[in-house]
């Protein structure tokens, strides 16, 4: 991919600001390429099936297998080899599925460009530029190749992703008369994926791709790696320390068998089968699965999470700081109160202060158009723009240098902006400014944004004074459908919601009460007030406060980081350039769908419908993933100490071993294998809204998990053991004892997991088992397995199984029966003594 020819450079230098005909681009696309930057490269598919070799527990298992190699035991040997290739293609299986769905919701953001082509301003994927596009700058965008600026009003370029340097750099366009090697042309050089911080501009694009600056840079990464977020490193330390456990136990295990009278490589050998019966192989897959399938359930909802630490973390949000315009409200502004004291000037300044950009800029073209006066495009097209000076957060107002024969070609300035900014640059007595600010609290009062209009005819652009007073415009904007009761549900579910906004105060406070964000006891801060206070008194004010009016850019990040250190776990809503800081310092940065490219690439989670609501449901579901979470936890530990507990307890007793290696295996990693991940697809529960964030930091095992853990522990271990010691001793036959007893601990998996579908209700209160259709498979899968295993003779040797008479069944599946009532009551009785956690 190659730069723009220099006699093209030149060629374009005198046209005019047409841009490219559509074949043309196609040419250019064809000769130059699109416009991409080397792609990372993700986790392989080879990486991802090293990765479930290289597991130290299946060094443990490949070791169990050549002990028995060692003692001659071949078909202990065969279906342990067996078991390692079914558990890592079951693994590389999910783990794939679950890298392609992240890489693929990853893909749903595709950056776009406003650019001149044929005359028409069009949007564009980025990927389509061209070498020769001229392409459209505004504030909080970035550049989406290396080019030249043709024309700018008052840009500024932060360039820090090239250079390092904080300060934003300012820029100035090529005059007519200049070539692109001048003196000035560093100046007027833009760089791909440096981002405009103040102003806008034309950038005649030079170089795309890989010829680019940042092109050259991209083109030396090699790999990308996603890292472990805080609740997978949990989880990971998690299994680490439970490892050191078993392991522990294990040698426990191993030196009780050889006091006994065992044999040394035999007890070896079912030490360490045991360790791994005891360690959940398939926690962790399971756990990526349930958090990619988290990430496709809130983009159902209308929310793109881009990353995975955002998933487990929404659910633990406790407070949520939102802007009011587009996100509480429609976005969708319109005049439908005025007070004009000149309506030809007010009508000139609707038009000619205006860029359309923005709900507040329509609104006012449309009102312009309602008022007609001749027709604002008429108007619009007889005029020249000399100067401005952009609206900004900061300075909340707006002037344009236009001059017309209209205007008997002198200089006139027209200023938009809230109405006591505007009000301080126009002249006029005290008590004319009362009577107006009076007004405009009144319509503010009533929930309108206020707007101040006024003009100035000669002087200098950077004169901010001498304006002439034209009028207040009242706008309207209304609140969003279902905000309302989002908000309740939020608040309902202790979440408490803050509203900042850079509007009039009454406004903002008319728009709180409206939604039911404001109750009685709290306050409203101005900008001016959050600055007056101390951080120590800012940390105990901002608790009391639910609106925030009058807020610069600065004063957002001040509010989060109050918010945190009072314990608060923080989601911002914001939408532009500013905003950066304080959604990058939030626990969750949330933009809405229209935001500024450096906001977007700062936030976790998108709003793609711009909605309140949405972040209330991707809540929700945050809560659905964590408690997912725990049922898979709880429940493969559960299947594993039952088995370890049962042969320690038949050691003791100086009994052979229940379970032998292979039918642990066997259960553990083909009959509860598929179990192990289907509880992820548990959809909500009701009253999961009804409870209070959990804490970032809130264990993995609560106290039901533990309770429950040994209920089902011990109880089987008991019906284990007694049907066992039963057929040991009565009929001195432990291979038909360990039949049974491997029926039974795969039987009884496969029914209590019923009883985990839900830690808060009964059997009788949950969800529809339609709505786990994949558990249902699941659990059938299961009993597949389990009658496959004493259906052919060949597998039953492999095992050590003899067949089961129906007597057999229906006491195994009695018992299973048992320890499902057992596991409810266990529930019961937890919850009723102690509130859920």
């Amino acid at each position: 991919m190659d730069a723009l020819p220099r006699d093209a450079e030149t060629s374009l230098k005198n046209a005019p600001l047409s841009g490219l005909p559509a074949a043309e681009v196609l040419e250019r696309r064809r000769q130059f390429g699109e416009n991409r930057l080397p792609a990372e490269k993700g986790v392989s598919v080879w990486t991802i099936l090293l990765n479930q070799v290289k597991s130290p527990l299946v060094y443990i298992i490949l070791t169990a297998a050549g002990i028995s190699l060692l003692l001659g035991e071949i078909g202990d040997f065969a279906i342990i080899l067996f078991v390692v290739v079914v558990d890592v293609i079951m693994g590389f299986i999910q783990e794939y599925q679950a890298q392609r769905t992240y890489v693929a919701l990853k893909g749903l953001l595709k950056p776009t460009t406003t650019v001149i082509r044929g005359g028409q301003r069009v949007e564009v994927e980025v990927w389509e530029l061209v070498p020769g596009d001229l392409v459209v700058l505004n504030a909080g965008e970035k550049a989406p190749g290396d080019g030249e600026l043709i024309e700018s009003t008052k840009i500024s370029i932060d360039e820090a992703i090239l250079t390092g340097e904080s300060e934003p750099v300012n820029k100035q366009a090529l005059r007519p008369d200049e070539q692109a090697d001048s003196a000035n042309a560093p100046q007027s050089r833009v760089f791909m994926g440096t981002t405009v911080v103040t102003g806008r501009g034309v950038l005649r694009i030079t170089r795309t791709g890989i010829k680019t600056e940042l092109g050259q840079i991209a083109a030396s990464l090699s790999e990308h790696a996603e890292e472990d977020t805080p609740l997978q490193a949990r989880l990971k330390s998690f299994s680490k320390i439970l490892t050191y456990i078993v392991v522990g136990a294990t040698l426990v295990i191993l030196v009780v068998g050889l006091m006994l009278g065992h044999k040394f490589f035999e007890m070896l050998r079912t030490s360490i089968i045991l360790a791994i019966a005891a360690v959940p192989e398939g926690l962790l897959i399971a756990v990526t699965v349930i958090l990619v399938l988290g990430m496709r359930k809130i983009l159902k909802r209308n929310g793109l999470v881009k990353r995975l630490l955002a998933v487990e973390t929404l659910g633990s949000v406790t407070a949520i700081c939102t802007d009011k315009t587009g996100t509480l409200t429609e976005g969708r502004m319109r005049v439908n109160r005025a007070d004009l004291l000149d309506e030809e000037r007010a009508w000139q300044t609707m038009v000619l202060c205006n860029d359309l950009e923005g709900p507040v800029d329509i609104a006012l073209w449309e009102y312009a158009e309602k008022l007609n006066h001749g027709g604002p495009q008429n108007l619009y097209d007889s005029t020249q723009r000399l100067g401005e000076e952009l609206f900004t957060s900061e300075t909340k107002y707006m002037i344009t240098d236009v001059t017309s024969t209209l205007f008997h070609g002198q200089h006139v300035f027209f200023l938009k902006g809230a109405p006591e900014i505007v009000l301080g640059m126009c002249a006029g007595s005290d008590p004319e400014r009362e009577k107006i600010l009076a007004q405009a609290d009144e319509w503010a009062g009533q929930g309108l944004r206020l707007l101040g209009l006024a003009c100035r005819t000669d002087g200098i652009l950077e004169d901010y004074s001498g304006y002439t007073w034209l009028g207040l415009l009242g706008m309207e904007d209304p609140i969003r459908a279902g905000v309302v009761n989002a908000i309740q549900v939020a608040e309902h579910a202790g979440i408490r919601v803050r509203m900042i906004t850079g509007d009039y105060r009454r406004t903002a406070e008319r728009i709180a009460a409206n939604t039911g964000l404001i109750h009685p006891g709290d306050e409203t801060l101005e900008g001016a007030q959050v600055a007056a206070l101390s951080d120590a008194e800012f940390r105990d004010q901002v608790e009391k406060t639910a609106v925030f009016s009058r807020i610069r850019p600065q004063d957002k990040l001040r509010i989060i980081q109050a918010l945190q250190a009072n314990g608060e776990v923080t989601a911002m809503i914001g939408d532009g350039v500013n905003d950066a800081p304080a959604l990058k310092r939030a626990n969750i940065g949330v933009v809405v769908g229209s935001a500024t490219d450096v906001a977007k690439e700062t936030a976790d989670l998108i709003l793609l419908d711009s909605n309140f609501s949405t972040i209330v449901a991707a809540i929700e579901e945050g809560r659905v993933i964590f408690s997912n979470i725990r049922k898979v936890v709880a429940y493969t530990l559960s299947n594993s100490f039952a088995e370890v507990l049962t042969i320690f307890t038949a050691m003791m007793l100086q009994w052979p071993a229940p379970l032998a290696v292979a039918q642990i295996l066997w259960i553990h990693l083909i009959c509860d294998g598929p179990l192990d991940i289907v509880l992820s697809f548990e959809s909500r529960e009701a009253g999961i809204m009804d409870e209070k964030p959990r804490a970032l930091n809130a264990p993995i095992l609560t106290r039901l998990s533990t309770i429950l853990i040994g209920v089902i522990s011990i109880t089987s271990s008991v019906f284990a053991l007694y049907l066992f010691g039963h057929f040991y001793h009565i009929h001195n036959n432990p291979i038909e004892g360990r039949s049974i007893v491997f029926a039974s601990f795969a039987i009884n998996s496969i029914v209590y997991i019923f009883a985990y579908r839900s830690m808060r209700q009964p059997l009788y209160r949950m969800n529809p088992l339609s709505t786990n259709k994949p558990l249902m498979w699941a659990v059938l899968l299961g009993f597949v397995t389990i009658a496959i295993a004493f259906l052919f003779p060949g597998l039953r040797t492999l095992l050590g199984i003899v067949p089961l008479s129906l007597q057999e069944w229906g006491l195994v599946i009695g018992i299973s029966l048992i320890l499902l009532v057992s596991v409810e009551v266990g529930k019961a009785v937890s919850n009723r003594l102690h509130a859920h956690d």
